[in-house]
């Protein structure tokens, strides 16, 4: 047995010892090399993309400003009470959105144009009472009309879902306005067309011209639903369609996520965590003192009604969360009052009361 040959542990296992030749080094080079060139390609294109976005955002501000710049040379800013590179410019320059002045109104009995839950904002002054539907407002922003014979400017943005109403008159001149397609606050900016001033729904006054400070006075509204108001209303009148524009009232022109996440479309000057972006408030404001109060709050409260005291004087709050309802029923003289997104009224109220904190 001693004269056969042994076999050693590589041979047994089948196994050879890998050996490095120079083709083989050569091929392992070469993929090593292609690996480090797609890295360092992808790196690159990543860090020029990361460079590109930045160059890009630059150069949307240089023309955004720009526009801005031309936009505004359309109005009177001077007195401006506002920092010119907070104003933005959104999209549709002066009257691109078309203010509307003394609406067709028809018998709320016979306005087969709205459906029962399309919301509106009621006005009623004296003995008169009238509707005017959000559809509308959110392409025309703002109505002039005349309630109870008072001239009245009902003012609608989107963008912060921000409802106010106020009495045309400055000086006991009644005044006319359209929208500037400029923002202040990620909200509209209006302009006098007695002399091209510009006025901020939600800052409560004019911010250049010569009125440039000086507010309007605030009348109560209802935001409701079509079926509510009627009901409540059976002899008030509603704006029709029939506004003289071509648009399609039927569709919302704009994306319903933004109205339930914390998008913003366009820059605030500050950001208030107290609430969520778009958490609905009422806001009140008596001189110095600013209160928002969340719908929410008013509609747990007994009844839905909430009574407090801002500035001195009594302020009345209605909320329904079966029909949607939000009435303004008393506020103090001199109030200004507006329902929003809370984003928008800690943005111009900066501090602000929230009631029931």
């Amino acid at each position: 047995m001693s004269d056969q040959s042994e076999t050693t542990p590589t041979a047994r296992s089948g196994r050879r010892d890998y050996q490095w030749t120079p083709a083989r080094i050569c091929l392992g080079g070469a993929i090593v090399a292609i690996a480090g060139f797609f890295i360092g390609y992808f790196v690159r294109n990543e860090l020029l993309a990361i460079r590109e976005g930045v160059n890009a955002d630059r150069a949307y501000e240089r023309l955004h400003r720009l526009a801005v710049r031309e936009q505004s040379a359309d109005f009177n800013l001077d007195n401006l009470r506002v920092d010119s590179e907070d104003i933005r410019f959104g999209g549709p320059q002066k009257d691109g959105i078309p203010a509307l002045t003394d609406p067709e109104m028809v018998p709320v009995r016979e306005a087969s144009h709205l459906r029962d839950d399309d919301r509106v904002v009621g006005v009623e002054i004296g003995d008169r009472v009238a509707a005017y539907p959000i559809r509308a407002l959110t392409y025309h922003e703002a109505v002039n009309d005349v309630i109870g014979g008072t001239p009245v400017l009902i003012v609608y943005c989107p963008l912060c879902d921000s409802v106010s109403v106020v009495d045309r008159r400055v000086d006991g001149a009644v005044h006319e306005f359209g929208i500037s397609g400029l923002l202040y606050n990620s909200n509209v900016l209006l302009y006098d067309r007695t002399d091209d001033s510009l006025w901020s729904q939600l800052g409560f006054e004019a911010i250049s011209g010569q009125n440039a400070g000086r507010a309007l006075a605030h009348f109560g509204w209802t935001l409701t639903s079509f079926g509510q108001f009627r009901a409540e209303h059976p002899d008030a009148a509603v704006m029709t369609f029939n506004t003289g524009y071509k648009r399609d009232y039927e569709r919302q022109p704009y994306d319903q996520d933004y109205f339930v996440t914390d998008q913003l479309i366009f820059p605030v000057n500050r950001r208030d965590g107290r609430l969520g972006t778009k958490v609905p408030v009422v806001g009140v404001r008596v001189g110095e003192s600013a209160r928002a109060y969340p719908v929410g709050t008013i509609r747990e409260s007994p009844g839905g009604i909430v009574r407090d005291t801002v500035g001195g004087g009594e302020v009345v709050l209605h909320a329904d969360a079966a029909s949607g309802l939000i009435r303004v029923e008393r506020t103090p003289d001199g109030a200004h009052v507006a329902h929003t997104f809370w984003f928008s009224w800690a943005a111009f109220h900066p501090g602000t009361e929230i009631y029931g904190e």
